[in-house]
């Protein structure tokens, strides 16, 4: 059903270069981020998924200006943005919502944590 809407209201057809193994990696890598088996993971590893280049485009050119090749900024955003992913999967494997979950437990019992 989701491919369905996907490919007419996004696409607006449907051809197999809409559907490449790039975009099957983005999908699988939110759903690993965010946390498998968690409504708000998913929307956490979309969010993770689809700001986190935009942040890294912004924060280079913020910090390097026009020094870097736009080749070179966008292998090491790449780098970056893989890094990251390996990262959360390694120390954090129940994704992002757990993440959220244990900051939001934390914040209930603050004043008082006993």
């Amino acid at each position: 059903m989701a491919g369905a809407l996907y490919a007419y209201t996004y696409l607006g057809t449907v051809e197999p270069e809409g559907f490449s193994l790039d975009l099957s990696f983005r999908i699988l890598f939110m759903i690993i981020i965010g946390g498998v088996g968690s409504i708000m993971g998913s929307f956490l590893g979309a969010a993770f998924i689809v700001l986190l280049p935009i942040f890294l485009n912004v924060g280079m050119h913020a910090v390097f200006g026009s020094a870097m090749p736009a080749g070179m900024a966008s292998n090491l955003e790449l780098i970056i943005f893989g890094g990251l992913i390996i990262f959360f999967l390694i120390v954090e494997p129940h994704g992002l919502a757990r993440l959220w979950q244990l900051a939001k437990d934390k914040l209930r019992l603050w004043p008082f944590p006993h």
